[in-house]
């Protein structure tokens, strides 16, 4: 049974419903030589936002953002649903919400952001630090 998902086509500024079968569809889903995803954006429902991980190494065609995010993410996104074991379910969230909460950032600003998150240096985060 296939597992309903919104996709975020930050080329077309648009928010499509779409489905997959398997994980191995959302490389071609997100599109623009994905070969590793990511979720970097859980939300309490258990939706998460799935991303091309090495995005930034490909041609950049956009990105989007959410009110108290401090940047943008980079390139087309899938929004999955989740339950509390991490398996994927149909996505609560709907095109209406995607519409009232996301903003698409164009090619170029997307682009300054990925120029200014490559030039920083790696480090890692002691949980310390932000406590």
């Amino acid at each position: 049974m296939a597992t309903k998902a919104i996709f975020i086509d930050v080329t077309n500024r648009k928010f499509e419903n779409v489905s997959f079968n398997s994980f191995d569809e959302i490389y071609k889903i997100i599109g623009n030589d994905c070969d590793t995803f990511a979720a970097p954006i859980i939300f309490e429902n258990n939706d998460a936002i799935f991303i091309d991980d090495e995005g930034f190494f490909h041609d950049v065609p956009g990105g989007f953002i959410m009110e108290g995010w401090s940047y943008p993410l980079v390139g087309n996104g899938l929004i999955i649903g989740g339950d509390d074991e991490g398996n994927s379910k149909d996505v609560t969230y709907t095109i209406e919400w995607c519409e009232e909460n996301i903003d698409f950032v164009s090619k170029e600003k997307a682009q300054e952001w990925v120029e200014i998150a490559k030039s920083q240096p790696a480090r890692i985060i002691n949980l310390d630090d932000l406590l």
